[in-house]
């Protein structure tokens, strides 16, 4: 790449830039900085010995040890829920909207399809039987109370004591 190339890159970018704004608001975001020495005190004061918070991330013989081990008494929805999640790369709310009528069981996999997408557009996507998933969503399902009349997958029972 010669630098005549480069400086076209540069200048598209620029270009690219500069429209990212609209134009009514533009003046808004347009303020030199340099111009209130107070601000940049401030900035560098409040921002001393920040670190950025990192999200932890379970790693693949974490995630295996906790479908294994954890009791499924206490953490089969749990269990369900991470199984669908990361099968399917589910945003939280998919996974809430999900119904009992969104999944089949074919016998050898579950397929799932997710109608109400943040970008519109339905997902279908496949459990394979891998390790016990299968019989920990097909055990899932089987806790199901009769009696209950909404086809919410994921929901949670209290008792009426008071």
């Amino acid at each position: 790449m010669n630098n005549c190339e480069s400086e076209e890159i540069v200048e598209a970018a620029n270009i690219a830039i500069s429209n990212l704004l609209p134009t009514k608001s533009r003046s808004l975001y347009d303020i030199n900085i340099s111009k209130f020495p107070k601000l940049i005190a401030f900035l560098k004061r409040t921002g001393d010995g920040y670190q950025a918070k990192k999200s932890k991330i379970l790693t693949k013989s974490e995630i295996d040890r906790f479908l294994s081990s954890a009791d499924d008494k206490e953490f089969l929805m749990i269990k369900v829920g991470l199984i669908l999640g990361i099968a399917g790369a589910c945003r939280t709310n998919e996974l809430v909207n999900l119904t009992v009528d969104d999944m089949e069981d074919v016998g050898s996999s579950l397929i799932v399809k997710i109608p109400n997408t943040k970008t519109k557009i339905p997902r279908i996507f496949v459990v394979t039987d891998v390790g016990n998933m299968l019989e920990l969503f097909r055990k899932y399902l089987s806790l199901r109370p009769p009696y209950v009349k909404h086809k919410c997958l994921f929901f949670v029972l209290q008792s009426r004591e008071m």
